[in-house]
C-alpha cells in the first residue's frame, strides 16, 4: 500500500528499514563477533584496546547503515516492480514514508559521523584511515547511482565477501594495532559463507531488476545455477585456505575443524540455493505467482545459517584455540 505523509515528517518506520538487520547482522554483526574472538587470540582480553573496539564497531556499522541508504536511492525505480507483499520488505521510498532529499541528508549525517570516529581511530591506529577509505569505496562503488556497481554482472560475488573481512580487520586493527592475517581468514571464510544469501537474494529479485533495466548476473544469465555454484565455489576456498590458517593457528587439526564448520554450512546454504535456482528456473517457464515469497523464506534459512556459521567459529576458536 502507497502512502501520501500527510505532513513534512519521515515516517519512523523508515529508519527500521535503514538498519535492515536481516543484513546487517549476518555481515557486520558477525563480523564484530569474529573481530572480537580473534582480538582475543592476538592479545588476550587484558591487553586489548576495548573503547577503540566500540567506536570501530560503531563507526563500521554506519558505514554499512550508509550502504543501505545508497542502495535504496539507486534501486527506487526498480522498487516500484518488486513484489514487496511477499517478501515482507519496507520501500520507504516508494510508500511514500520519506524522501530522497531526506535519504540523502541521513546519509550525509551518519557518513560524517563515522568519519569522525574513524579520525578519532586514526590518533591511535595510523592505518585506519585506509581501512575505512576501502569501506566507503565499496559502499559507494556498489550503492551510488553514479557507479552503480550493483548493477552489473557478479559484483556481488567479489564485493559482498570483502564487506566481511574489512569490518573483522578494521575492528580487529583497531583493538591491538594488528593488521591480523586470522582476521582475514576467518572474515574472508565467513563472507563467502554469507554472500550465498546475498547471491540467492539477487536470484530472487531478478524478474523486477529485469523489468527496472538493473542488468545483474541473474538477468544476464538466468539459466546459470548462481546460488548453487557460489555455494561450491565457497566450499573449495575453503579448502584452499587449510594451509595459511595451519601456518598461522600452528595446529592443521584447528585449521581443518574450523573449515570443516564452514564447508559444512557452505553446503547447507549450497542446498538451499539450489532450491531457490530450481524456483528461479520454474519462474522463467511458467507462470508462478508465489515465486518471490517461496524464494524469500529459503533465502532467510541461509541467513540463519550463515549466523550459525559465524557463532560456530567463535565456538572452535573459544575452545580449541587456546582462548580459554
Amino acid at each position: 500500500m502507497h502512502l501520501n505523509r500527510g505532513d513534512n515528517s519521515m515516517d519512523p518506520r523508515t529508519l527500521r528499514h535503514i538498519l535492515r538487520i536481516e543484513g546487517l547482522i549476518p555481515f557486520t554483526g558477525c563480523a564484530v563477533l569474529i573481530g572480537f574472538i580473534v582480538t582475543l587470540w592476538e592479545t588476550g582480553f587484558a591487553l586489548a584496546e576495548w573503547g577503540l573496539f566500540a567506536v570501530a564497531v560503531v563507526a563500521a556499522s554506519l558505514v554499512h547503515i550508509d550502504a543501505h541508504i545508497w542502495n535504496d536511492i539507486m534501486d527506487f525505480d526498480i522498487d516500484r516492480r518488486e513484489k514487496s507483499r511477499e517478501t515482507g520488505r519496507d520501500r520507504p521510498l516508494v510508500y511514500g514514508w520519506a524522501t530522497v532529499g531526506e535519504y540523502r541528508t541521513m546519509s550525509a549525517v551518519v557518513a560524517a559521523t563515522a568519519i569522525l570516529l574513524s579520525a578519532y581511530l586514526t590518533l591511535s591506529r595510523i592505518f585506519i584511515p585506509v581501512l575505512f577509505l576501502i569501506g566507503f569505496s565499496f559502499d559507494y562503488g556498489y550503492n551510488h547511482p553514479r557507479i552503480a556497481l550493483g548493477h552489473h554482472p557478479f559484483t556481488e560475488w567479489y564485493i559482498f565477501p570483502w564487506l566481511v573481512v574489512g569490518v573483522t580487520v578494521t575492528i580487529v586493527y583497531a583493538a591491538t594495532g594488528i593488521l591480523s592475517l586470522l582476521a582475514l581468514i576467518l572474515a574472508l571464510m565467513h563472507g563467502m559463507t554469507v554472500t550465498c544469501f546475498g547471491v540467492a537474494m539477487m536470484r530472487r529479485d531478478a524478474p523486477s531488476d529485469l523489468a527496472g533495466g538493473k542488468v545483474t548476473s541473474s538477468v544476464k544469465y538466468p539459466l546459470l545455477p548462481h546460488s548453487t555454484m557460489y555455494g561450491i565455489v565457497t566450499m573449495m576456498v575453503t579448502v584452499i585456505l587449510i594451509y595459511p590458517l595451519t601456518l598461522i593457528l600452528g595446529s592443521i587439526w584447528l585449521a581443518y575443524l574450523l573449515a570443516l564448520t564452514t564447508a559444512a554450512i557452505a553446503a547447507v546454504n549450497t542446498m538451499l540455493g539450489a532450491r531457490i535456482d530450481q524456483l528461479c528456473t520454474r519462474a522463467l517457464c511458467s507462470v508462478f505467482p508465489g515465486f518471490e515469497a517461496q524464494a524469500n523464506r529459503l533465502m532467510l534459512q541461509q541467513v540463519g545459517a550463515s549466523m550459525v556459521h559465524a557463532i560456530a567459529l567463535s565456538a572452535v576458536m573459544l575452545v580449541f584455540g587456546g582462548i580459554l
